[in-house]
């Protein structure tokens, strides 16, 4: 049906197509910014946490896109707000970062090969913002493990992420599409397309157990409800993740997702 308005609209005139426009904008205002699932998620996320958000936290962020879930990020008043994304990103976060206000911290690294001692004194954060980076990395639920590792308790992890395009049946179930050697649209990164089902399996083995699906996208975005999910989850524990052998108990302790 777009596509058949699309037509429609394109074969008018120059004058009815601006007449069109302006009835569209008035009926339609355009949103504020493209992505608006964006704003919706972090107003769920303020909603939902209340007063544990105001003041003297950390927050890590990674892969900050545009800047504008940082701006919405520095509102909060952190105490400290730290941002990592990859060399290739840092011109192009220069143009914004500077206008941060708040105490700030820029690592240009990544993320998943971050050297041990590098990790480590990263600390511990109150909040961490983590859209649209989890399909691009071959091994989702050890970089779920390691921001759950990274949580105080208490803390928040604000997820989202593209899933799975397939059918229904196939989109209803805990499965992963794996596109290798010949990756999703030709991508440098997309190897492993996972269904929402699976992303929450993984929260789960990670050690959350606190997982609210987010409806960001209902209002603004309904035509990606089918590909995209994200959710806020909450870190209640020192550490209630899952390990391999537990049943069997004649091994140690295997964490999921801590295997170097």
């Amino acid at each position: 049906m777009k596509r058949i308005i699309r037509k429609i609209y394109e074969a008018l005139p120059p004058s009815s197509r601006r007449k069109v426009k302006e009835l569209n904008d008035k009926i339609f205002p355009p949103s504020i910014e493209p992505l608006m699932y964006r704003i919706e998620l972090f107003e769920e996320l303020k909603k939902l946490t209340g007063k544990n958000l105001l003041n003297g936290i950390r927050i890590l962020e990674i892969g900050p896109r545009d800047g504008l879930d940082s701006k919405r990020l520095e509102s909060l008043s952190p105490k400290e707000f730290v941002i990592i994304d990859l060399p290739e990103r840092s011109r192009g976060n220069e143009k914004w970062f500077s206008g941060l206000s708040c105490p700030k911290k820029y690592i240009e690294g990544n993320f998943m090969y971050m050297p041990t001692e590098e990790f480590n004194a990263l600390g511990k954060f109150d909040l961490i913002w983590f859209t649209g980076i989890l399909y691009h990395n071959a091994e989702q639920m050890r970089m779920l493990r390691k921001l759950y590792r990274l949580l105080n308790v208490g803390g928040y992890l604000v997820m989202e992420s593209a899933t799975l395009r397939a059918s229904r049946f196939l989109r209803n179930r805990s499965v992963v599409e794996i596109c290798y050697p010949k990756t999703y649209r030709d991508t440098g990164t997309v190897t492993h397309l996972p269904t929402k089902g699976a992303i929450k399996s993984w929260l789960k083995m990670v050690g959350f157990k606190e997982i609210q699906d987010s409806n960001c996208y209902g209002k603004y975005n309904k035509d990606i409800l089918n590909s995209r999910y994200a959710c806020i989850c909450k870190k209640n524990g020192e550490d209630e993740s899952g390990a391999y052998y537990q049943k069997s108990g004649l091994n140690p302790e295997y964490r999921f997702g801590d295997s170097i």
